[in-house]
């Protein structure tokens, strides 16, 4: 992932030296958003991001119904910069999750690494609705907070009021840097993967309804399957309640035990913990992965390639999930602005040993 200026800063860069230079007169309208999107080769919400930092620097101000008006060419003389007495960085993880968890662990153990690249200390601790938020701040002496999956709103608006740098990993917010996998596309792929191996009667296996990540894999394996014509009838979607292998093994084992109707011939897993639970369950249940029931992964963790057979899986690319994150805190550790974009990393399915074509 390229680590040179974001893109909205560059247009920010390009426009102010433009007002300042007088192409664009104290007084003058600016030319429109599409012009301008057009001239860039950018959507108009990366656009908006530039003008909102020169309207912040008091050099131009949107009128309703006239356009964009350049109201200076003197820029208002910045806030003191804050005193970072600490590079202290939180990663906040709601209690419901264990750090031993190999997705939260792995991303825990890279993005130390890369904050220590930029003099920067990762403090592990958890974080529920019912904790004061600044308490633990204060007490951990914290200059930034990497906030992890589930966390409550107002613990997100807490950290953006206070101007406290902070980014979301594993799910979305409207308020602050979101940096997740692109769970419904790599789903949607899963999906198209156990199709085109001839797989048509499919279970899935989902872990905490509430999560985001849960809800987009639910709709993007779903969607692959309503475009070839397919359904998941409901008694397929089998409900873990958590993202744990213990709790996938005893879902696993008591409906390959008992199900009475066509039992499907493959299993989408909503990650690789959960997948091995299955891949265990079902062949407690008497049967074998993949000559019985194929079964499908998700995130690529290094920790499940020493599993034999080896797990068919989504990739997620946390290297890059964590590269982004450490690059988003940097920036706002460093005076730059908390900006509410949405980074989705790549994904792609990596073939392993456990999903059987049919088509043979």
């Amino acid at each position: 992932m390229s680590k040179e200026k974001f893109r909205y800063s560059m247009i920010y860069d390009d426009i102010k030296n433009d007002i300042l230079n007088d192409v664009y007169k104290v007084g003058s309208l600016l030319p429109t958003e599409q012009v301008f999107s057009l001239k860039y080769d950018v959507n108009r919400s990366t656009l908006r991001k530039a003008m909102q930092m020169l309207a912040d620097e008091g050099l131009i101000e949107k009128c309703p119904g006239k356009g964009t008006i350049v109201l200076s060419s003197v820029p208002i003389a910045p806030e003191p910069q804050k005193v970072i007495t600490n590079k202290n960085i939180g990663f906040f993880l709601p209690k419901e999750n264990i750090i031993t968890e190999p997705f939260y662990s792995s991303l825990f153990n890279i993005l130390e690494r890369d904050f220590q690249k930029n003099g920067c200390s990762l403090i592990y601790t958890t974080l529920d609705a019912s904790d004061n938020i600044a308490d633990k701040v204060t007490a951990l002496g914290l200059s930034g907070i990497v906030f992890v999956s589930n966390v409550v709103q107002k613990h997100i608006e807490y950290a953006v009021n206070q101007k406290i740098p902070c980014v979301l990993v594993n799910s979305y917010s409207d308020k602050l840097p979101s940096v997740l996998s692109d769970n419904r596309k790599g789903a949607y792929l899963a999906g198209r993967y156990l199709i085109e191996h001839g797989h048509k009667t499919v279970a899935l296996l989902s872990g905490v309804r509430s999560y985001l990540s849960n809800q987009e894999r639910t709709a993007g394996f779903l969607q692959a399957f309503q475009e070839e014509g397919l359904s998941i009838p409901p008694e397929l979607i089998l409900e873990t309640g958590s993202w744990l292998y213990d709790a996938a093994e005893m879902v696993c084992f008591n409906f390959f035990s008992t199900y009475k109707g066509k039992m499907p011939t493959a299993l989408f897993a909503f990650n690789d913990r959960l997948a091995t639970g299955a891949i265990n369950a079902i062949c407690k249940a008497g049967l074998t992965v993949p000559d019985d029931v194929s079964v499908i992964g998700y995130d690529n963790l290094g920790y499940y390639n020493i599993i034999s057979p080896r797990i068919t899986t989504v990739e997620t690319h946390i290297e890059a999930i964590s590269e982004s994150t450490a690059m988003h805190m940097i920036w706002q550790v460093n005076n730059g602005s908390c900006l509410p974009v949405k980074v989705l990393t790549s994904v792609e399915v990596i073939p392993g040993e456990t999903v059987r074509s049919l088509l043979c």
